[in-house]
């Protein structure tokens, strides 16, 4: 698999599949993300662009995550470079169910590991069930539940072997 970052003339490939991801959960009545907030203006708002990952296998987009190295509204108690923060893990459409969630997670890993850092962590609202039980089969642990910007959280955190 090829990770590459994304770069102004990128971000909107990056956008769409966060929208696709987006009018999926939203028709299955699991809505996550609020279409304003992932457009390519918001997004630049929030993450720094080298943060945006687009994900390729044999030369196909198969999904995209943000990987951040400090994360100040969800883990205000770690320092910048201690853990890679995954955010806004999307799939594809046309790739799902091919087992692409977990190498998006490997690829994750291996950057983490790339800059010597020894934890990667991420947080999941606490009534997604199915999608819980996807960060737990991928060896993520549980470290608490908190209440951060109105919304109910798990932690989780995965401590990857250097």
């Amino acid at each position: 698999m090829e990770v590459v970052n994304a770069t102004h003339k990128s971000i909107d490939i990056f956008s769409k599949v966060l929208n696709d991801s987006a009018t999926w959960l939203n028709s299955i009545n699991q809505p996550m993300w609020k279409y304003e907030d992932i457009t390519s203006e918001e997004l630049l708002k929030k993450y720094s662009i080298e943060d945006m990952k687009l994900c390729y296998e044999k030369g196909n987009l198969i999904g995209v995550y943000i990987l951040q190295w400090y994360d100040p509204l969800f883990w205000a108690n770690l320092q910048k470079n201690e853990s890679g923060i995954m955010h806004k893990l999307a799939v594809c459409r046309e790739s799902v169910k091919k087992g692409y969630g977990h190498k998006l997670i490997q690829s994750a890993e291996l950057i983490c590991k790339e800059h010597n850092v020894k934890w990667l962590r991420l947080n999941c609202g606490t009534f997604r069930d199915r999608l819980r039980n996807f960060y737990e089969s991928n060896g993520f642990k549980m470290v608490d539940r908190v209440f951060i910007d109105n919304r109910d959280q798990i932690r989780y955190e995965k401590f990857l072997n250097l």
